[in-house]
């Protein structure tokens, strides 16, 4: 994980962003996890301010946050077991499962994996689209206790 200190406005933030070869990147800003895209620059890093001053060494990309997906830690966060492309998405957020239910499919190395859910609760979040590529780790969804 790569650490960052930055300066906006006058206000200093710490960053860390997790693979950044990932997709969805996580990026925790202050303790506070979001999924970010991340727009290649070519082979200098974009300067996003003149402030800005690196505690590890800056990566060739600019990280612009998608609004509204924070991921957060209420209930069990359900990960990607190894790197694929997620082909079906088999619950939405309400509905309720059991364990041994399958939540997704991620494909990988030309081999369909279903992911089952490991306990019962509530689906709270859906992280995840068809056709998304995953890293191993990222998280999939969040399910609560019902």
């Amino acid at each position: 994980m790569s650490r960052y200190r930055i300066i906006v406005d006058g206000r200093a933030y710490v960053v860390e962003v997790g693979d950044i070869a990932g997709r969805p990147v996580l990026a925790t800003v202050d303790g506070e996890t979001f999924q970010v895209e991340v727009e290649s620059q070519g082979a200098a890093p974009a300067v996003v301010s003149t402030a800005a001053s690196p505690v590890s060494a800056p990566r060739p990309e600019v990280l612009h946050a998608v609004p509204k997906t924070p991921v957060t830690t209420s209930g069990d966060t359900v990960t990607a077991p190894l790197p694929g492309t997620i082909v079906t998405v088999s619950v939405a957020v309400g509905d309720r499962v059991e364990p041994g239910q399958e939540l997704c499919v991620l494909e990988a190395m030309k081999m369909n994996n279903p992911i089952r859910s490991t306990r019962s609760g509530v689906v709270t979040e859906v992280l995840v689209n068809v056709g998304q590529q995953v890293q191993h780790g990222n998280p999939l969804m969040l399910i609560a206790e019902a």
